[in-house]
């Protein structure tokens, strides 16, 4: 489960989106947590990419907790996730994740190349907000150690395909990631 993950400025080479993100108005940089403003990446009835801040976290009518997450072998399926999945995807940019290991020891794992990572997500509008979370899915083997699940990391050249094409959408949510990650202690 993605509870936390970093968005800072990176030394590896950055992309068009990702240089935008970082100039974008009081952007929080660092760790960022559920319930914060966030930046967001989504695509408009023109198909034109747009940044955009959203808060992480699904409201709950029944409970004050903020769904963080989903998963993407169920998205589709799920009341909350399935109309947002149909029409209202995003993808949050950031440096890299945090997941904590069963030793409670946190780990952060960042890409090989020290580029940006696009993770999938949905969004929502609720009265006077948009609301955002992260898809989840079986972790890779370097995850797999340290957690049972992991964020949906979208490659690069998915990114307009995810955000405007529901079959491609569809298929991303079936693929085991190949990304190249590097894991150190934080």
């Amino acid at each position: 489960m993605c509870g936390r993950y970093l968005f800072n400025p990176i030394t590896g080479e950055l992309d068009e989106y990702y240089k935008i993100a970082l100039g974008m108005g009081p952007a929080k940089q660092g760790e960022v947590f559920p319930s914060e403003q966030v930046i967001t990446l989504g695509s408009g009835e023109d198909q034109k990419m747009r940044l955009a801040f959203t808060r992480w976290g699904f409201s709950h009518p029944k409970s004050k907790q903020l769904i963080i997450n989903a998963r993407s072998e169920t998205v589709q399926e799920k009341p909350t996730f399935a109309p947002s999945f149909a029409n209202k995807r995003c993808l949050f940019p950031m440096t890299g994740f945090y997941e904590w290991g069963a030793d409670k020891q946190k780990y952060l794992f960042t890409s090989s190349d020290e580029g940006p990572l696009y993770v999938a997500g949905l969004y929502r509008l609720v009265a006077d907000r948009v609301e955002s979370v992260i898809l989840t899915t079986e972790p890779n083997d370097l995850v797999a150690p340290i957690h049972n699940r992991m964020p949906l990391i979208i490659p690069k050249d998915a990114i307009r395909g995810w955000l405007n094409d529901l079959a491609t959408a569809e298929g991303l949510l079936a693929k085991t990631d190949t990304t190249s990650l590097v894991i150190t202690a934080a």
